[in-house]
């Protein structure tokens, strides 16, 4: 198995990231998101894998988030993407 950089989202990680927020939403659950994200891998294999679909997708269960949502950037952090 192939390990990706850290920091950075690749399709089956979008994709699991916006499943889980979307989960914690159905069950009404306040989110908190520690934020130290570089953004979404620019990769040949990774853009054909979609990972701009599945990246949105994030956006769309935040937009959706009917609980409440806090974001902490930790010192040093980053949040680019």
């Amino acid at each position: 198995s192939l390990e990706g950089a850290g920091q950075v989202w690749f399709p089956d990680s979008a994709y699991k990231t916006a499943q889980a927020i979307q989960d914690f939403n159905n069950e009404e659950l306040p989110l908190v998101i520690f934020a130290n994200w570089r953004g979404f891998s620019g990769g040949q294999s990774d853009m054909f894998n979609e990972v701009l679909k599945f990246g949105s997708y994030i956006v769309d269960a935040l937009v959706d988030y009917k609980q409440p949502c806090f974001v902490y950037i930790p010192p040093k952090a980053e949040l680019r993407g």
